[in-house]
């Protein structure tokens, strides 16, 4: 693993200080780590934080409100924050703390918008600067203590060089013309919220939209029964049963404690603990009605006519084309979602629906060779 300096800061008090004084700088890097694979909900159990100068990283763990000055850093027009891949990051500190970003910047968006094969960090570090990043700990239990001190390197690595590769991406992006364009993204990454709460529902499960009544009814018993193990352990919901567990117990409900143990592809342990409870759920949901069942939101879709078809063709041909000459992926230049919705629209309501469909800078790039298909 690549050497690297930096001061691990575990006492609230001095977490607090540090972070206070960070509003001198023009710009600094963050990470987090957090325990999704472990715990349920999940943590954030490290903030690593780099300046020009000097590397950090927090224990936000250990008690106390030192990260309560993160809210008013974070929230600091003055102070430009560099994440990579920010997006779970800003969504994590808004669920945990409802802190919000402002002048963020992301050097995985910077990335893509130049054009770049490959946009993980260890590929980027590595091509630019001849940083390694070892993978060794993208899955270890960051809330467990104490940690260990490769770990804190590696948590250190992740920010360290982030500020001198936004550097690099920033004067290319600027030669190439494309800064106001990332700068767009940015503005719309500070805006990323976390998933909407709510209890989990049977259809999230995959292959259960194809459950007659009285089977949704049984799985969304046994989702719901998942959902509390899981809040009573703490650990993640597919840790405790997998989705193809509870669907093949919806599709053939156990009537015995014999047929939950024999179940495969899931913990015999587990399935001991709850074992009982599961037949209780099962037979709870057979005296149900299935009406009291939550249902999925139905979208009916209106097959393209030919002429659409015809359009959408030209719409990705037209976009593959300026794709392939700015050198950026065509997904990243426009979705098909949206050239879908170009194609069924008329002509009369294209200026109104590109300005709803497009970002400014994609209608600077594109949108008049889109304009000009669907006029014909």
């Amino acid at each position: 693993m690549q050497p690297v300096r930096y001061r691990f800061l575990d006492q609230p008090e001095k977490i607090a200080s540090y972070l206070q004084s960070l509003h001198v700088e023009q710009e600094l890097a963050i990470d987090l780590e957090a325990d999704s694979l472990f715990s349920y909900p999940e943590k954030v159990c490290l903030v690593q934080i780099s300046t020009r100068k000097a590397n950090a990283v927090l224990d936000p763990l250990i008690g106390g409100d030192g990260l309560g000055p993160l809210r008013a850093l974070l929230a600091d027009n003055a102070v430009t924050k560099v994440f990579h891949g920010g997006g779970f990051d800003i969504r994590l500190l808004k669920k945990v703390y409802a802190f919000s970003a402002r002048n963020v910047a992301d050097t995985m968006i910077a990335a893509q918008f130049a054009g770049r094969a490959q946009i993980g960090l260890s590929a980027l570090l590595e091509e630019e600067f001849g940083v390694r990043l070892q993978k060794k700990y993208q899955r270890a239990n960051w809330s467990r203590r104490p940690l260990q001190q490769l770990m804190l390197r590696y948590a250190a690595l992740d920010t360290a060089h982030l500020l001198p590769l936004w550097q690099r991406l920033r004067d290319e992006l600027q030669s190439l013309g494309r800064l106001s364009w990332v700068r767009e993204e940015f503005e719309l990454l500070e805006e990323v919220e976390p998933a909407p709460g709510g209890p989990p529902c049977w259809f999230d499960i995959k292959g259960a939209r194809d459950l007659v009544p009285r089977q949704r009814v049984t799985l969304q018993a046994l989702v719901d029964l998942r959902e509390e193990a899981a809040r009573a352990w703490d650990r993640p919901p597919f840790k405790v049963l997998g989705d193809e567990v509870l669907l093949g117990w919806a599709q053939a409900p156990p009537v015995s404690s014999n047929e939950v143990l024999q179940t495969p592809r899931a913990n015999k342990g587990i399935l001991r603990r709850l074992a009982s409870k599961v037949l209780q759920s099962v037979r709870k949901a057979q005296l149900a009605s299935p009406r009291d069942c939550p249902s999925p939101k139905r979208v009916h879709h209106t097959p393209m006519t030919d002429d659409q078809r015809r359009r959408l063709r030209r719409l990705k041909t037209v976009r593959s084309k300026a794709a392939e000459g700015l050198g950026l992926d065509v997904g990243l230049l426009v979705n098909s979602a949206s050239l879908a919705r170009l194609a069924r629209a008329e002509p009369a309501q294209m200026p109104v629906l590109l300005t709803s469909l497009l970002k400014r800078w994609q209608q600077q790039v594109i949108g008049e060779a889109l304009l000009q298909v669907v006029r014909g």
